[in-house]
Order: C-alpha cells, then sequence, then structure tokens
C-alpha cells in the first residue's frame, strides 16, 4: 500500500481514539495504528 493510504489510515484511527471510552477499544486502535505506521516507508 502507498504511504497516503496507510497515513490517511492513521488519521481516521486518530479521529477513533479521541472518541473511544473503553480500554480494550483503545487497546485495538494502538494495535491497529502501529500496524499502519510500520507499513509506512521513508
Amino acid at each position: 500500500m502507498s504511504n497516503t493510504k496507510q497515513l490517511q489510515k492513521l488519521k481516521n484511527l486518530n479521529v477513533k481514539a479521541e472518541k473511544c471510552s473503553t480500554r480494550d477499544e483503545a487497546k485495538k486502535i494502538l494495535i491497529k495504528a502501529n500496524k499502519a505506521q510500520s507499513k509506512i516507508s521513508f
């Protein structure tokens, strides 16, 4: 996937993170964010 697609995923996850209210939900978001970030190549 392209970097722009991964960056968009990170932005969407950031919005979800601001709205999340449970610890489990936050953990899932962090796992997804780490996965997306690891796919970004500089």
